[in-house]
């Protein structure tokens, strides 16, 4: 019996349809001819999804006249690349043969669930592949699958499909690293992200009728036993999962909160940055392309915001209809240019190769190198830098919380809210604090800290909305939308609301938050 079982590690890119062509003249320059099939590939599962919900993907695929079936597991995925369990070999016909998988494989679909297994989607599309060498002497298998996975007649959506294009790096020898270096080269030129998702999930969300939708951000699983440079990448790949999930949604996608949880993401990665910053030190290329990405999504995210949130807030009170919807049609156009304008932004930011260079930076744990791109590491001592490194997170976490709490209260007074620019930076000290907080959660969870959350949570809200009517005041008087009187209307609401929260509710939140004693 051929049986094979092996630890899969593959990386994965979502590219453009219309840049297939493109790619396929990048690989032309290669030495060696690709190999091409057209590929039928066949997942089963129960009608309830019972395998998926478990992490195992069960196929058969037709190649020319050979049938294969494969099992897979789920395991470990960040940045495109992904390590799992695969049991493959060949069988006779299209269904899987439950007596040529081996022990170790049919321990994981319980046999309560095999007589269940019915086939639920199909994937039909052409592999164009070739053998290349990378870094160190690596050797990968390059695949550019282009076609489509499609739900069967039995699927609870009915008949659906869904286009394929991306390509696959499958590292034969080497280390994971040269899979990174050779995707960021590609990503460099072409507009191709890092993907996460397989085609059985794909395909299994298809045929149950899911549909995507925004990420929220997922808090890292801290643990007791952690260094500081263990939990720092951690709390990274949180932050870079989030990133990473929404931004096909913010390139493709009108939903707005797709911008938003980008951004809730990147702001998260750079309060984790600026508490590293003596520590783990981002080398200066990715710290310029981080703030190019960010400055991106900017501008769009604050027509959002006026046009979703605080408009809809003022229609009600205004009493000319016809000259609201007249003025706000012009407003919704100015939104459809900022979105256009965020769109060619990030694609010159090269968002995925972004990605790329920092998960290649992570997996090389590349902080603990002396030096950082020609800059002198921050901390003067070497030695001190990696005894921080290695001290233990739950001590470290305490420490720099303590000592943000302290900077909070002691700059506090002196940044009264009704200054916009002290009331300005004292939002970006709380909004600071709360993320730096949050971070360290799962490692500090406790009823104190709840009651902090809820707190700092509160005077951040408070002072948004003071920062969300400052904005929606300068897009307004910026704009040059003929909205008649539902300009001075607004501008006039607007003002009044800013004035009347800056001296109430803040202040008094304010003061409640200072007296709260520090729970670490």
């Amino acid at each position: 019996m051929n049986t094979s079982q092996a630890v899969e590690i593959e990386l994965k890119l979502a590219l453009p349809p219309q840049q297939a062509e493109a790619f396929l003249k990048l690989m032309a320059r290669r030495r060696g001819e690709p190999v091409q099939n057209k590929l039928l590939t066949r997942y089963f599962d129960t009608p309830d999804f019972d395998l998926g919900q478990q992490g195992v993907a069960l196929r058969v695929r037709k190649i020319g006249r050979r049938w294969l079936q494969t099992l897979k597991t789920e395991g470990e995925r960040q940045g495109g690349l992904s390590k799992r369990a695969e049991y493959e070999m060949a069988v006779s016909g299209d269904t899987p043969d439950w007596g040529r998988f081996p022990a170790v494989a049919l321990a994981r679909v319980p046999e309560s669930l095999r007589g269940h297994l019915v086939p639920v989607f199909e994937t039909h599309f052409t592999r164009t592949a070739w053998l290349v060498s990378g870094i160190g002497g690596s050797k990968i298998e390059v695949a550019l699958d282009v076609g489509e996975v499609r739900t069967l007649a039995n699927s609870r959506a009915g008949k659906r499909s869904q286009s394929i294009c991306e390509i696959e790096l499958e590292l034969k020898a080497g280390k994971p690293e040269a899979l990174f270096a050779l995707a960021h080269d590609w990503a460099m030129k072409l507009d191709c992200l890092p993907l996460d998702v397989s085609k059985a999930e794909r395909g299994a969300g298809l045929a149950r009728g899911l549909s995507a939708m925004p990420v929220k951000f997922k808090r890292a699983e801290l643990t007791d036993d952690m260094t500081v440079e263990a939990g720092f990448g951690a709390m990274m790949q949180a932050c870079l999962t989030q990133f990473q999930a929404n931004l096909p949604g913010v390139l493709g996608v009108e939903d707005p909160e797709y911008v938003h949880q980008t951004r809730v993401a990147l702001r998260r990665l750079k309060v984790l940055l600026r508490l590293y910053r003596k520590v783990c030190v981002l080398p200066i290329a990715l710290q310029e392309s981080l703030r190019e990405i960010d400055k991106a999504l900017g501008p769009a995210r604050d027509w959002d915001v006026l046009c979703d949130e605080t408009l809809p807030a003022i229609a009600p009170h205004f009493d000319d209809t016809q000259t609201w919807l007249f003025g706000q049609g012009g407003l919704e156009a100015h939104r459809s240019e900022a979105r256009a304008i965020m769109r060619e932004n990030l694609g010159r930011a090269r968002p995925g190769a972004w990605i790329l260079a920092l998960q290649r930076w992570l997996m090389r744990q590349a902080w603990r190198s002396s030096a950082h791109e020609g800059r002198k590491p921050v901390a003067k001592d070497g030695d001190k830098q990696h005894g921080l490194q290695q001290m233990a997170l739950d001590a470290w976490a305490r420490r720099m919380l303590k000592k943000g709490h302290r900077q909070l209260v002691r700059g506090a007074y002196k940044r009264v809210p009704a200054d916009p620019v002290n009331r300005h930076a004292l939002r970006i000290e709380i909004k600071y604090q709360r993320y730096a907080s949050d971070l360290f959660s799962t490692l500090l969870g406790n009823r104190e800290q709840a009651r902090y959350q809820t707190a700092i949570q509160s005077l951040q809200a408070g002072l948004g909305q003071m920062n969300d009517a400052s904005v929606a005041i300068r897009l307004i008087s910026e704009s040059t939308v003929d909205m008649g009187k539902m300009r001075p209307f607004v501008l006039g609401w607007l003002a009044a609301k800013q004035t009347g929260i800056s001296k109430r509710e803040i202040d008094q939140k304010l003061k409640s938050f200072i007296k709260m004693p520090a729970c670490w």
